[in-house]
């Protein structure tokens, strides 16, 4: 007999042995087969959108629902364990494979039923952006202005896992829409977060880091120079410039918008430009370590003097007359002014007085002729109001320069801490120290009358807050119709520490005639954030003062 035989008979006989062997004991149970209803096939919701399911079990034994537990996994990740699915797309866009899984307790039989949620981005337009410090890191909470929505609060280290920093100090929207023109913009604008002496780069659309260039640095305001090498030592950013609008206009067939706008910042006490933000026809052009002519240090902020808006034509214009930018020389006490395309200037001892050993804590372009300006200075919480304009020199009456006009000292209610805003029309400024608002008249400088408590607008505890509370930063909308203040209950948790958010937003209904402010409850929130450090709107297009042909654009 072969090897072949052999082998076919022993599996042959394997097979009569197990034949053998079986008993034949064969018993069946029915088992609870299920259905899910009510589920549909896809969901499409914004980021931050709420996402509700109520689903429908029926089973051909039992569907009492206590006898199964339940799973909602989204991309293979559980979400929760409940019977409804009841949540906040805390997620970023993008479209994902989900499914509802049904257990049986008794039999451990799972049912799987599957869908798609689409999540789109709810930043692509209007928002309230609040900056804060939250447990001892920088943190981003926004609303939607364009429907009925949640705030997403505090909300950037979780679903990005990416950190922003840890001493939060500035926000900054760029509205330039120019891809050739990165890092400093996008086909969609920037939205940048200061902290850790760092600038983020955020989509000003998805609000999503860069992927590309997730960071600001030196370098990109280097353009094409390459021998020698560029001096770019010590660059850390300190202060970002508010954009500069130089030309927003309709081309002469009325098809789309032309562009060029200016950025600038203060990084390692010199200035650093970047001019021609544009998509076409303009040059984007850069510039690096501007010096003070004195050669101490800038101060950690900067403007313009000038926010003119550009006379209306056949083009619509949406631009300004940007004038110059007002550095301050901290080390030796001297006001100096830039350009947007580089360079810093004296100002001749003859136009304007010194300050030795103060600060340029604020500044901002007002209404009143000549380019005035206003800048407060400190040295501690001891601070100088200081109003100067554009001239010429004393010396040379052919050479422009800036004019000191007057400067008082600024009294007990303005402080190192204090935060600003100058109105664009009328010569009046709104300030906040600790938990009050105030309204001062600027021409009382030159009358030597500082601010005191007459100039009380509001303060909190008329607003069922405690003592403990401060208002630490004001935001007022671009059609100044809406004042916005951010306002802490953290008291000296410095750290916000605790899970619970003590940042507030208040709302109040502004009329830029009479200046009068009326407290909005029904539009403030509480608990939206941690200590607010910066609160801004983002506003998706450039619209000057919010209008467009006679028509209101924004919805604050």
């Amino acid at each position: 007999m072969n090897l072949r035989n052999i082998c076919c008979f022993f599996i042959v006989a394997l097979f009569f042995y197990a034949c053998y062997d079986d008993k034949g004991n064969y018993e069946y149970r029915d088992i609870n087969e299920i259905t899910v209803e009510g589920i549909d096939a896809s969901y499409a919701r914004d980021v931050d959108d709420s996402l509700r399911i109520y689903p429908v079990l029926k089973g051909t034994m039992y569907d009492d629902t206590s006898r199964f537990t339940y799973r909602w996994e989204v991309a293979g990740r559980t979400l929760v364990e409940t019977y409804n699915l009841e949540i906040q797309v805390d997620m970023v866009p993008g479209e994902r494979s989900c499914r509802f899984v049904v257990k049986d307790k008794e039999t451990e039989v799972e049912k799987y039923h599957r869908f798609s949620l689409n999540v789109s981005s709810s930043t692509a337009g209007d928002l309230i952006m609040v900056l804060s410090k939250y447990q001892g890191r920088a943190e981003l909470s926004y609303l939607r202005l364009d429907k009925p929505s949640n705030w997403a609060i505090n909300y950037y280290q979780d679903r990005y896992d990416e950190l922003l920093g840890v001493e939060p100090k500035q926000l900054r929207i760029v509205y330039a829409e120019a891809n050739r023109c990165q890092p400093f913009v996008n086909s969609y604008g920037r939205v940048m977060v200061l902290a850790d002496n760092r600038v983020s780069l955020l989509d000003k659309s998805s609000l999503m880091l860069d992927t590309i260039n997730p960071y600001l640095t030196g370098e990109a305001y280097t353009g094409l120079a390459s021998y020698p090498p560029p001096d770019i030592e010590g660059y850390e950013s300190q202060y970002l410039i508010e954009e500069g609008i130089s030309i927003w206009r309709s081309d002469v067939y009325g098809s789309y918008f032309q562009q060029a706008t200016y950025f600038a910042e203060v990084s390692g006490g010199t200035l650093y430009t970047a001019y021609n933000l544009a998509p076409s026809v303009w040059t984007p052009g850069y510039t690096y370590k501007g010096k003070s002519p004195h050669k101490g240090s800038l101060s950690a902020f900067a403007f313009w003097d000038a926010m003119d808006p550009t006379p209306d034509t056949h083009q619509i214009q949406m631009g300004y007359d940007c004038g110059d930018i007002i550095l301050f020389d901290k080390t030796y006490g001297r006001f100096v002014y830039g350009s947007a395309y580089g360079g810093v200037k004296e100002i001749k001892k003859a136009d304007f007085k010194y300050f030795e050993g103060y600060n340029l804590l604020w500044g901002s372009a007002t209404n009143m002729a000549d380019d005035g300006c206003v800048a407060v200075l400190n040295n501690g919480d001891n601070c100088r109001l200081v109003l100067f304009k554009s001239g010429y020199e004393e010396e040379n009456a052919k050479n422009t320069t800036k004019k000191w006009v007057a400067d008082i000292a600024a009294g007990d209610v303005i402080k190192s801490t204090t935060k600003f805003y100058c109105m664009k029309y009328t010569n009046y400024m709104f300030f906040v120290t600790d938990g009050n608002l105030y309204l001062y008249n600027l021409l009382d400088i030159q009358s030597g009358m500082a601010p005191n408590s007459r100039n009380l607008v509001t303060k909190l505890t008329d607003m069922g807050y405690d003592g403990d509370a401060v208002i630490t930063d004001i935001c007022v909308s671009r059609t100044e119709k809406t004042l916005l203040l951010g306002v802490s209950r953290y008291g000296n948790d410095m750290e916000a520490s605790g899970e619970e958010a003590k940042g507030d937003l208040l709302y109040f209904d502004l009329n830029s005639s009479t200046l009068s402010v009326q407290y909005n409850e029904e539009k403030s929130y509480k608990g939206i954030a941690g200590i607010p450090v910066d609160v801004e709107i983002k506003y998706q297009t450039h619209w000057r003062d919010g209008m467009f042909k006679g028509e209101l654009k924004d919805n604050i």
